[in-house]
């Protein structure tokens, strides 16, 4: 399959108060188009900084990002921003939104900002709620909705432009447990149409659901498990003792 993303020797070093602090320690790692790849490890081991950095939103110290063919150290910042908009979607554990912007505004203001014809972007804003049940909270104000309906306006956000890739930091973190399985649900559907996840997790139940697991300790990806596509609900509790186990025999 396709390379969606390759990373080589990918070094990333904080300089505080004349100490280098090195988060990220020449770390390989390659996604094939199409994946769900989880990465777990420790507070502290790198997770965030790796998801920021391959994604642009963060410059790295050393090493190369490939992303869909395109080096990301060689692009100015203007193609840097353009790249994000228009083929990746984010989702955090703090769900950023404009306070002032109701939900549906929200969700329409990266369409609109791509230049897309803006009634072909509304049109797809109202499908992608329609499809993660939230369409009845379009006009609400962000203070207006549970978790778990913000953080599914979130996934439509990161969705309106068609993303190659969804990046996601902790996108269950803050929520209960069905809330977090109705994020879960609908990440897992969009992968399944064709978009490309990188998520960071500590919930064990939540990466079991992944195709592949990635272990980060001291900035470094120190084991993988692949675990192949989820293909019915009954197999959940078989591969999260899978994983667990995994994650034991690494100091988990």
């Amino acid at each position: 399959m396709e390379k969606l993303l390759k990373v080589n020797s990918l070094c990333k070093t904080y300089i505080l108060k004349g100490s280098s602090n090195n988060v990220l320690r020449n770390v390989d790692l390659e996604i094939e188009a199409g994946e769900f790849v989880c990465v777990m490890g420790p507070s502290g081991s790198g997770k965030s900084t790796l998801l920021y950095t391959v994604s642009g939103m963060d410059v790295m110290t050393s090493g190369s990002v490939i992303f869909d063919g395109k080096d990301i150290s060689k692009l100015d910042k203007k193609e840097l921003a353009a790249l994000r908009l228009n083929e990746m979607g984010f989702i955090f554990q703090q769900m950023y939104m404009l306070k002032k912007l109701c939900i549906l505004d929200n969700i329409l203001l990266p369409g609109f900002q791509s230049g897309a014809d803006r009634k072909a972007v509304r049109e797809r804003a109202e499908e992608l709620m329609r499809r993660l049940d939230i369409i009845d909270c379009a006009e609400r104000e962000i203070t207006e909705v549970s978790g778990g309906q913000l953080q599914r306006a979130c996934l439509c956000r990161a969705l309106i432009n068609d993303p190659k890739m969804i990046f996601a930091d902790e996108p269950t973190g803050a929520l209960n447990s069905r809330a977090a399985e109705e994020v879960m649900h609908e990440l897992t559907e969009a992968n399944r149409r064709g978009t490309t996840v990188l998520m960071i997790t500590h919930s064990v139940r939540v990466a079991a659901q992944c195709g592949r697991v990635l272990y980060l300790m001291d900035g470094d990806i120190q084991g993988e498990l692949e675990l192949g596509t989820l293909e019915n609900e009954s197999e959940l509790p078989a591969r999260e003792r899978k994983l667990n186990n995994w994650l034991m025999d690494r100091g988990w």
